[in-house]
């Protein structure tokens, strides 16, 4: 008896010395905690743990696109560790402005159906990386966020050569989609972005290419 309960508690020790290894550092109230090398957010609770999160500043976060609204808008689920998915959130892209398609007053303007066609050819369904700034959600209770279609690491959040790869705003900028509008005080990127819209404006791409009918 003393030896099987020696090897039961040896058996413990082991498994929380793996899981401290897995996931090091202590869990918030909500289940999770920040990577602090890549500054992605880890859940490590299941999908009925929470009823609620609180959008953090400066954060990445793992979601998949369930919804496409417009070009520059869409409705997200965040993804925990264990794969499984949870809390809706709709998601106002930063440093951006696409043409309305769905505006209750504005109606569809020029250039808006290409450009929330392009977003739902990308987007829909798909796994992405949600950056916050400084702002995590603006007056209507939208969340606020840089798009990555892959996941960025430290290194990638201060490189040209990555944004332009990996960040859907900045390739709606580039390719002439939108138009740059910075919403305060989320501008991290605005002079970045101020340049790529110039260069789209320049090449006449998409928007820029002609003057609406």
């Amino acid at each position: 008896m003393r030896k099987l309960r020696f090897f039961l508690s040896a058996v413990l020790i082991l498994a929380l010395a793996s899981v401290s290894l897995a996931h090091p550092g202590r869990l918030d109230a909500q289940g999770g905690h920040t990577n602090k090398e890549t500054g992605e957010y880890h859940y490590h609770k299941g999908p009925n743990a929470l009823e609620s999160l609180e959008i953090r500043r400066n954060t990445v976060y793992k979601a998949k696109i369930e919804r496409v609204v417009d070009g520059d808008t869409a409705i997200v689920s965040f993804i925990f560790d264990d794969g499984s998915k949870y809390l809706k959130e709709r998601v106002r892209f930063l440093g951006v402005d696409t043409p309305e398609t769905v505006h209750p007053t504005k109606g569809v303007q020029y250039y808006g159906p290409e450009a929330s066609n392009f977003t739902k050819s990308q987007l829909t369904g798909k796994v992405v990386w949600l950056q916050t700034d400084v702002g995590a959600k603006d007056r209507y209770d939208r969340m606020l966020a840089y798009v990555w279609t892959e996941e960025p690491s430290k290194a990638d959040l201060e490189d040209e050569d990555a944004i332009r790869a990996k960040m859907f705003n900045a390739k709606l900028l580039l390719d002439g989609y939108a138009q740059l509008m910075t919403i305060q005080p989320n501008s991290r990127y605005a002079n970045l972005f101020v340049h790529f819209q110039r260069e789209a404006r320049e090449a006449k791409r998409g928007l820029w290419g002609k003057d609406p009918e």
